[in-house]
């Protein structure tokens, strides 16, 4: 095979690399990536129907763990990251003599948590359910 060959199938398998880099990124989900070591954490994870902040109350259904059902306060709803509007969310909560709240961000490897900023909460959609499905803890 001559140089001019080889050059010519070279460029056609590199332009066909990057089209393929191209498309997986334009198709790539932009949904919120959930925080492993969130979960681990938390003693319960809700689907929170909220209207604003500034109220701390919410609409929870318990998705595993003991966590709370129906009508709850939350005591530091108000700071939260990941609020964009009324709606459902993920909401990863612990109990800390008897409230609740949303687990903050956990120390993890390479993860220094000065300035990391406020607990996350993640809009409710099937690509975050399904990271939510991985994430559940399992009794026992």
């Amino acid at each position: 095979m001559s140089q001019r060959w080889r050059l010519i199938l070279s460029a056609v398998a590199f332009l066909g690399w990057i089209s393929y880099l191209g498309y997986a990124a334009a198709m790539k989900s932009h949904a919120p990536i959930v925080s492993h070591v969130q979960a681990s954490a938390a003693t319960a994870a809700v689907i929170a129907e909220i209207t604003d902040l500034e109220t701390r109350r919410a609409v929870a259904e318990k998705l595993w763990g003991d966590g709370p059902v129906g009508d709850v306060e939350i005591l530091n709803l108000a700071g939260v990251k990941g609020f964009v509007g009324p709606g459902k969310y993920l909401l990863y909560l612990e109990k800390h003599h008897g409230a609740w709240y949303i687990v903050g961000q956990q120390r993890s490897p390479g993860n220094e948590l000065g300035g990391v900023g406020p607990p996350l909460v993640y809009p409710w959609n099937d690509d975050v359910r399904k990271q939510a499905e991985k994430l559940e803890k399992k009794p026992g």
